[in-house]
């Protein structure tokens, strides 16, 4: 009974040593933006108060979630359909037809998209005639192409494109190579892997939760607003295929193939770097379980010994993806963090609070630019809607939902929400995975289900509107 209170004592303290470490700096950093630098706009104090009280909600909660995941009980939440995939064949959808399926939706978007085109400005063409159309002036789209098509450079204004990451143009101008035509190049690697990632999702769906529940969770991959984005001629989609793929790759104990797909996300977007947190966070629930079984048998604990070391040391590659991007911005700018001062100079962007960028957002609703309509409801209020909704939507399921998946993305949240110029917030949130998990296991009852996938759709079609009318939609 004594080793047992001692026990509990010790998680208590350890409980709240995690929770008031980061809940005291997070408000410490809250109190001297707002003695500081806040604006006067009470509106925007307040959004960036609810935003940070529904983190810090969200890191409360995850505190045990935390320290479960890494003790010698069983993984939570607990997969009900436990088996083989050839036990639970039966259950679930071919790959082809589902991979069919998907393809299918990529192809009704496009058409959806063109025929909004065709009820706002008449006939002018036929389909093919309007691809330009996902290559708007001031996204991203044009400079991906730029980068596909004439590489780095550093002289001019294209000097700055060094910002955007090499993977992805480089797939972009293997497929010219081929199609002689970069933005149909551009548009067919976005669209392939997005198919790949919203199949891999499914996989990884499935390692958690029942078929019915990883389809629904597909479901609101697919209609997210902001997820006809993955169509463009944009990383995004590519991103997401990666780091599924890398996470997908953990939980089936592949360390090495999950630090390549690591590698290849963080050569992609910078918080591809991020993926670390939930590969990490596997390996060391898993070593954490299988320690006592391999203790005192040394020719068994031996081999698992090499093969956790070689497992840790595979994990090296996450970073090293970055390092090479670094790598690149040497050999074109003799300055390997270059890329920081051209975002910083050029875009206005730096690491900051993610209540500060929030505050900032809401500031420009409704006073900078409150009377420009398209910025207003094409940029600022989607990314305050996604903002709030998303942690919002996270912190609701989170129980329901493997620590990994929480870990990463608080992660990240907090640094892909804390550009001190996010423009792209509804675009960078649809593609943090979790996300969809979440809504997954947020709707099961069909009520729910029902009503959210009406609200995702609405919001979908309206912003594909504000898309296609080449509003403010990054």
């Amino acid at each position: 009974m004594r080793l047992n209170s001692t026990q509990e004592e010790i998680t208590f303290w350890k409980r709240v040593l995690f929770t008031s470490v980061p809940l005291i700096v997070l408000f410490s950093a809250f109190a001297e933006w707002v003695l500081t630098s806040a604006p006067k706009n009470p509106l925007a104090v307040f959004a960036a108060a609810i935003v940070a009280f529904l983190f810090a909600l969200a890191g409360i909660r995850f505190i045990p979630q935390w320290m479960a995941a890494w003790s010698k009980k069983p993984w939570l939440p607990e997969r009900p359909e436990e088996g083989r995939r050839s036990a639970r064949k039966s259950r679930m959808h071919p790959i082809l037809q589902l991979v069919l399926y998907l393809a299918l939706f990529r192809v009704f978007l496009f058409l959806l998209a063109y025929l909004i085109s065709l009820l706002q400005a008449g006939y002018t063409g036929g389909l093919f005639d309007h691809l330009d159309l996902w290559n708007q002036l001031g996204t991203d789209s044009q400079h991906y192409l730029n980068i596909a098509e004439h590489g780095y450079v550093n002289t001019g204004d294209d000097r700055l494109l060094i910002v955007f990451f090499p993977l992805y143009p480089a797939l972009v101008r293997a497929f010219a190579a081929v199609f002689r035509n970069y933005l149909v190049s551009g548009l067919l690697v976005s669209n392939l892997c997005w198919v790949g990632a919203a199949y891999l999702f499914y996989e990884l769906a499935l390692l958690d939760t029942d078929r019915k529940s990883a389809l629904r969770a597909l479901k609101y991959l697919c209609i997210l607003p902001a997820s006809f984005l993955f169509s463009a001629p944009l990383s995004d989609s590519l991103f997401l295929l990666l780091s599924v793929a890398c996470v997908y790759a953990a939980r089936k104990r592949l360390y090495p193939l999950a630090g390549v797909f690591g590698f290849l996300a963080a050569f992609t977007r910078m918080p591809g770097i991020l993926v670390l947190v939930p590969v990490l966070f596997e390996l060391v629930g898993e070593i954490i379980r299988e320690r006592v079984l391999h203790l005192g048998r040394k020719p068994a604990d031996l081999r698992w010994k090499r093969k956790t070391a070689a497992n840790l040391l595979s994990l090296l590659l996450i970073p090293a993806g970055f390092l090479a991007y670094l790598y690149i911005n040497d050999r074109v700018t003799g300055n390997a963090l270059m890329f920081l001062t051209y975002q910083r100079e050029h875009w206005h962007q730096q690491l900051g609070w993610f209540f500060c960028s929030m505050a900032t957002i809401v500031q420009n609703a409704t006073t900078n630019f409150s009377d420009n309509t398209q910025m207003l409801w094409g940029l600022w209020i989607p990314s305050i809607v996604s903002l709030l909704a998303s942690l919002g939507i996270v912190t609701a399921a989170q129980n329901k939902l493997r620590a990994s998946n929480v870990a990463y993305f608080l992660a990240y949240y907090a640094v892909c929400m804390g550009a001190t110029w996010l423009l792209s917030a509804p675009r960078y949130l649809t593609a943090a995975y979790p996300l969809a998990l979440a809504l997954g296991a947020l709707t099961q009852k069909k009520w729910v289900d029902r009503l959210a996938t009406a609200i995702c759709i609405v919001l979908f079609v309206l912003y594909l509107i504000a898309f296609v009318n080449q509003w403010y939609v990054y």
